[in-house]
């Protein structure tokens, strides 16, 4: 079992934003403003702090997680989906009318 995937309608917004935005990655952070959602931003001038830890990529973007959440999620399958609608993020799929998030189960 992968530590990390994708629902096929989250890696079609990824494309998406892929074409439109060229390199991108992935932040889940345990701070404010959506604080536990997966963010998508333009990879190239992001800062990742050193408080995270990359988990692996989906889509060919990589996606780093808060080192608390990793320690939290250490036995969890982290599933990346999309929803329709605003989300509350500054995540580039929001101007698509998209949403990231997160769901999780025991790996086995």
């Amino acid at each position: 079992m992968e530590k990390l995937i994708a629902t096929d309608k989250a890696i079609e917004v990824i494309e998406l934003l892929k074409k439109k935005h060229g390199n991108l990655l992935f932040q889940q952070s345990s701070g404010c403003c959506d604080g536990t959602v997966p963010m998508c931003f333009h990879a190239d001038g992001h800062y990742i702090s050193s408080q995270n830890v990359r988990v692996g990529e989906i889509a060919g973007v990589p996606y780093y997680i808060d080192k608390t959440q990793d320690t939290y999620l250490k036995h969890m399958q982290i599933i990346v989906d999309v929803m329709e609608g605003m989300g509350a993020s500054f995540s580039l799929e929001s101007a698509e009318g998209y949403a990231f998030m997160m769901h999780s189960k025991v790996m086995k």
